[in-house]
């Protein structure tokens, strides 16, 4: 459960962060391709970012090295998820939903090096000094409340699907 609720609870927390976000630059946007308040690529990220920082830690004991290593590991996986996230949504609905054109050290509409470094430095953010607070909150959610947003998510996705159909 701990995993579906870390991917839920971002999915929501990145919707909410685009909202406010693109709110506060006053620009018209429209967070992610699902009805409800899910960007499903926060979730993943997030959910991504730990387990690579597991499986790191696992090899590395030294501290630098193990960061210098995280540091490569996510700026390019960060790179590759906006990759393939922004060109499959492309796909399935004949629409980007960024571009980082304007972007400095952009590479095509959906990858930014500088984006990518500031996914980055969150990344390591969350690791050291967010993840203790946030599963305090992740470990309190009860089942029943994990099935029921999975439920939603699920039904969500399969319309957001059809509607392109």
């Amino acid at each position: 459960m701990y995993y579906l609720n870390v991917f839920l609870l971002f999915s929501i927390f990145g919707h909410l962060f685009e909202t406010v976000y693109f709110f506060i630059i006053s620009a018209e946007h429209n967070s992610g391709f699902m009805y409800l308040w899910w960007t499903p690529i926060y979730g993943i990220g997030t959910l991504l970012t730990w387990l690579i920082y597991k499986m790191v830690s696992k090899y590395v004991d030294n501290k630098v090295i193990r960061n210098i290593i995280l540091f490569v590991i996510y700026l390019v996986g960060f790179s590759i998820l906006e990759f393939i996230g922004g060109h499959l949504l492309e796909f399935i609905y004949d629409q980007y939903f960024w571009n980082y054109y304007k972007y400095p050290l952009n590479i095509g509409r959906y990858v930014s090096l500088f984006i990518s470094l500031i996914w980055t430095i969150l990344a390591f953010t969350y690791i050291y000094f967010l993840k203790k607070y946030t599963d305090r909150f992740i470990n309190k959610i009860p089942s029943f409340i994990t099935i029921s947003l999975l439920v939603i998510f699920i039904i969500d996705l399969i319309l957001s699907l059809l509607k392109v159909l």
